[in-house]
């Protein structure tokens, strides 16, 4: 529960207080008393709050707050650090070092490889730094396509969407297409780029180890690539 905006908020009496006086939920909860001070990325977004609550009126002072906002940056580097192992740097999509730790937890599901057409001819052409901008721009089109939130930047230009659980195979194939079909169209990007995809999909039905995950969808992927470009293939392990 966080009651301030961006600052440190002090309240020794929830029932006094302008901002949570008419209140239910300090009732409710049984909140008498509140310190907090807001947690931070190190890029300004807030991520949550530190607060210490009692279920009375109390006397929190300036000290407490200076107290919370030490733990509170201690804590924004751990969130750092942990953001570091999670996240792809460049397309903040989760990394390969995460898709170890997601695997360890999927019994069965589907796994999507994207390979991209053209891009080494992008990074010829435009340099790496066009290069790069391409591949943030690929990361947001499959954020928002992919029903799954567990998409990852497997390295290069390949990228991994990971579906746990039971899925359709219409519904798989389908969601490809919408992925090929977007990954194909680059009117309206700041270069002129032509680039489309490669698709390998796979059913797993048991636990698999990532190494051979990986090596079946990636001989998907390159069958995909094979029939030209633009293209899907499915498979089953």
């Amino acid at each position: 529960m966080y009651f301030g905006g961006r600052e440190p908020l002090l309240i020794n009496d929830t029932s006094k207080h302008p901002l949570t006086r008419d209140l239910s939920i300090t009732k409710q909860a049984n909140i008498g008393s509140y310190v907090g001070v807001p947690v931070f990325y190190q890029n300004g977004e807030m991520f949550g709050t530190l607060c210490a609550i009692d279920s009375a009126p109390s006397h929190f002072t300036e000290k407490d707050i200076h107290i919370l906002e030490r733990f509170s940056n201690l804590f924004s580097y751990v969130i750092e650090l942990e953001k570091q192992v999670q996240l792809d740097s460049l397309t903040e999509l989760y990394s390969r070092r995460y898709l170890v730790d997601r695997m360890e937890n999927v019994d069965k599901g589907m796994v999507m490889l994207i390979d991209l057409d053209g891009f080494k001819e992008v990074n010829d052409t435009y340099g790496h730094d066009v290069g790069d901008l391409v591949l943030i721009e690929v990361g947001h089109r499959l954020k928002s396509l992919s029903s799954s939130k567990l998409v990852f930047r497997l390295g290069g230009d390949e990228f991994i969407i990971l579906f746990p659980g039971e899925q359709d195979d219409f519904l798989m194939r389908e969601n490809a297409r919408l992925i090929l079909n977007s990954l194909s169209t680059w009117d309206n990007f700041s270069h002129a780029v032509s680039i489309s995809a490669s698709i390998g999909i796979v059913k797993m039905e048991h636990p698999t180890k990532l190494n051979d995950m990986l090596k079946k969808v990636d001989n998907a992927m390159y069958r995909a690539k094979g029939k030209g470009k633009n293209c899907l293939h499915f498979d089953s392990m």
